[in-house]
């Protein structure tokens, strides 16, 4: 029998919040581009990037003002001419919905007694937004790229997000959107769930749990 679950880890867009790739969508549109190409010159490319301003932002290494201007060399390499509006666009208040399927099975989660984190790549100009969004009475730890310097899939911030729990990597179930993000954690142990539809995700996540023998407190 595996290890019982002590602890699951959600990822903020794309889990708990609907994509922000959805925005990348409509601002590709505009263009007249792929949604890929434009994902990665805004979002950056699939590894950590130390250069591109997404990434720097996520790290708290630059303010979010400075992305849209440190973009110009990132799209002219793709052949893509911005507006100068597209970091503003894909962060307009209201663009994403909260996904309520996750947030009450946290809920059912926390009453069993499991841990629960939040584990994400986000500025720090993002906060309040979050904090309107969710209660962050609810996680056990929350983990953020800009507080701890470090960026999924970079393997410290995962590092972080265990010792935060005070769990071991092999009783964490976790959580993302994007499959890179999940390779760093399903190398320590952690068990991971890739979300493409909510509905399914919890499924397979509450029969992990089930599988693990984990006991309700």
């Amino acid at each position: 029998m595996p290890p019982a679950v002590r602890a699951v880890v959600f990822d903020f867009g794309g889990v708990l919040i609907t994509s922000i790739s959805n925005q990348v969508g409509d601002v590709a549109a505009t263009h007249g581009i792929d949604r890929d190409v434009m994902h990665e010159v805004l979002l950056g490319p699939r590894a950590s990037s130390a250069m591109h301003p997404w990434h720097r932002a996520e790290r708290g290494e630059i303010a979010v003002a400075e992305i849209q201007a440190e973009l110009i060399p990132w799209a002219g390499a793709a052949g893509v001419k911005l507006r100068g509006d597209e970091i503003e666009r894909l962060l307009t208040p209201g663009s994403y919905s909260v996904v309520q399927p996750m947030i009450e099975r946290i809920t059912r989660l926390r009453s069993d007694g499991i841990k629960i984190a939040l584990l994400t790549n986000t500025f720090a100009e993002f906060r309040p937004t979050m904090q309107r969004d969710l209660d962050f009475d609810q996680f056990d730890a929350v983990v953020e790229s800009f507080a701890v310097g470090s960026r999924k899939p970079e393997p410290a911030i995962y590092a972080a997000t265990a010792e935060r729990l005070e769990v071991e990597h092999d009783s964490i179930v976790y959580l993302d959107d994007f499959d890179q993000n999940l390779e760093p954690a399903a190398a320590l142990g952690w068990t991971t769930v890739h979300v493409r539809d909510a509905h399914v995700a919890l499924e397979e996540l509450d029969e992990i749990v089930g599988r693990s023998g984990y006991e309700k407190k």
